[in-house]
């Protein structure tokens, strides 16, 4: 623990603090920090919708698990979409946050984040996401559908644009934690001189700040790319939730409320790696449920059971 939490909430930690306090004072409180990075071995409080990544960031995920694909999964692709040219791909993996922000998509809003018991280690389907209406469960979902030859193309053309933006969001810190400060979003800070919430500096400030354009990204992000496209299953989404939120807890809060020189660094590592990460976790799904082998069943044949209860 910082000395600086330590100063300000003693050695119980901040979620025994947090608890004490009123619903209207959680701007003013902040978690313990570890600077432990899982996997590595502008105006004050800046709108609290939750934009993972950015367009840069979804965009960048989606092309790069593409790139990945086999030829023929890719084929299979371009069949459903029309296209798997760059500008296509970033616009599908970019379209779920516009859709969300309109009128017709706000049920969707909680797709993109999962709240954890903050008591807890792990993520429990059961316990916090009874309804399915979070971003684990949608991965699922919207891959199942992808899969599904007996949908329409437009339903699976939809489904892929979910799952491209949705595989982004769980693989951001603060869309897997704790709803007492909303990912973040009631967590004031100072970078480089300027005032946000903590959510927006992942999603979008530190991007900002570190590179230019949507092609800048994806050229640092493929020269990092170097691991091969690995199965995946459905119980797989699980276990990344979990990395997820080990993430938060170890790292998603800066030790002190200014974002200083050497944790931006780290922070802009982890972001890397997590839209790495991403990329060819994505193109797996991807090979499975479009692929040649790609047969996992329906999203019924899945059910809630393969998850951690």
């Amino acid at each position: 623990m910082t000395g600086w939490h330590v100063a300000l909430y003693g050695h119980q930690g901040f979620r025994k603090d947090r608890a004490s306090k009123c619903q209207g004072e959680a701007q003013n409180t902040m978690k313990p920090v570890s600077l432990l990075v899982l996997g590595l071995s502008l105006s004050a409080l800046i709108p609290a919708t939750a934009h993972a990544w950015g367009q840069r960031g979804h965009a960048a995920v989606g092309i790069l698990a593409v790139e990945q694909l086999s030829d023929a999964t890719r084929a299979t692709l371009a069949g459903l979409l029309g296209s798997t040219d760059t500008d296509d791909v970033a616009g599908a993996c970019t379209w779920p946050d516009t859709w969300r922000d309109m009128g017709d998509g706000a049920d969707t809003a909680p797709w993109h984040y999962v709240n954890i018991d903050p008591e807890a280690k792990a993520y429990s389907a059961r316990r916090d996401c009874p309804d399915g209406r979070c971003v684990t469960a949608q991965v699922n979902a919207q891959a199942a559908r992808l899969g599904d030859p007996a949908l329409p193309r437009e339903e699976r053309r939809l489904a892929f644009k979910f799952l491209c933006h949705l595989v982004g969001d769980l693989h951001q810190p603060l869309h897997v934690g704790y709803a007492d400060d909303k990912g973040g979003n009631l967590v004031t800070i100072r970078y480089r001189g300027v005032s946000m919430n903590l959510h927006w500096y992942w999603d979008n400030g530190l991007l900002e700040q570190r590179v230019g354009s949507m092609k800048e990204l994806v050229e640092l992000l493929r020269q990092r790319h170097d691991q091969p496209t690995r199965g995946w299953v459905p119980g797989d989404t699980y276990s990344w939730t979990n990395e997820s939120f080990a993430l938060t807890r170890n790292f998603g809060y800066p030790p002190t409320r200014t974002v200083d020189e050497s944790w931006e660094t780290r922070s802009w590592q982890v972001t890397q790696q997590q839209l790495d990460v991403a990329s060819g976790r994505l193109a797996a799904i991807l090979e499975a449920v479009l692929g040649e082998l790609g047969e996992l069943g329906s999203e019924e044949d899945w059910g809630q059971s393969k998850g951690s209860e």
